[in-house]
């Protein structure tokens, strides 16, 4: 069942992604793009590579915020269980996503067709996903203090790039001072071993 989890979660995130990349910087970012097949490939090859991979085709500050905001979220959940890639892994948000339907609907068991998912893969996922939204958070913030004059989105990218492993920049970091690029080295450190073995 985890193989069928990490392929239904890989293609949702990728094919959901890349129509709205698609639509979203049809006139932006993929305007200089010519032909509908170019623009197509391209939607779909940046969102497959803000999951880990951090190849860049496109100048992330020429994107519309709305896109940078699904980056942003697809670079948080990362890649799959036993791969290279960071983020909290496509199995951890399906447990957290099916123990938050259960919730709503009442149900005291979790069940992925005819298994049930057991309480402590739930507190595990739950765990690993408050541990890593905790960590960017205050890793944003302390960027912010000691870099004051960076904005939110650019130390909230770069932050959440540097925990997830992906690779991907702004570009504005090549110019904070010490302390701040000290901040995304710890980021990287920590959420290259886990939040659980930290």
């Amino acid at each position: 069942p985890q193989t069928k989890i990490i392929l239904y979660v890989t293609f949702l995130i990728i094919g959901v992604g890349s129509v709205l990349f698609f639509l979203l910087e049809y006139n932006g970012a993929l305007k200089g793009i010519n032909g509908l097949g170019n623009k197509i490939f391209t939607s779909v090859f940046q969102i497959t590579t803000c999951r880990t991979s951090g190849f860049n085709v496109l100048d992330i500050n020429a994107m519309h915020l709305s896109t940078v905001f699904i980056i942003l979220l697809i670079i948080f959940i990362g890649g799959s269980p036993s791969s290279t890639g960071g983020g909290i892994k496509t199995t951890t948000l399906f447990i957290v996503v099916k123990s938050v339907i259960a919730t709503v609907q009442g149900k005291k068991n979790i069940e992925c067709g005819r298994k049930a998912i057991s309480p402590s893969m739930v507190e595990k996922a739950t765990t690993i996903l408050m541990m890593s939204g905790t960590f960017i958070i205050i890793s944003c913030f302390l960027l912010l203090v000691v870099q004051p004059d960076v904005e939110l989105l650019p130390a909230l990218f770069e932050t959440s790039s540097a925990f997830t492993t992906c690779g991907l920049s702004t570009g504005e970091c090549a110019n904070w001072n010490w302390m701040a690029k000290l901040i995304l080295t710890v980021n990287m450190y920590c959420g290259r071993i886990g939040t659980l073995t930290m």
